[in-house]
């Protein structure tokens, strides 16, 4: 089936915007988790 050309790029702008936000989910997760171990590493040489 064949699209227009101008849902073909809301389309592809859909993607990349889902493409992004998970990137940056996945990002600010990783973050959190280094931060996590971080504080439980420095409570663990304060204790």
């Amino acid at each position: 089936m064949l699209y227009h050309s101008d849902n073909v790029n809301k389309i592809k702008n859909r993607i990349l915007w889902v493409t992004q936000k998970s990137i940056e989910v996945e990002e600010n997760r990783a973050l959190k988790k280094e931060e996590l171990k971080e504080k439980l590493r420095t409570n663990n040489l304060s204790i």
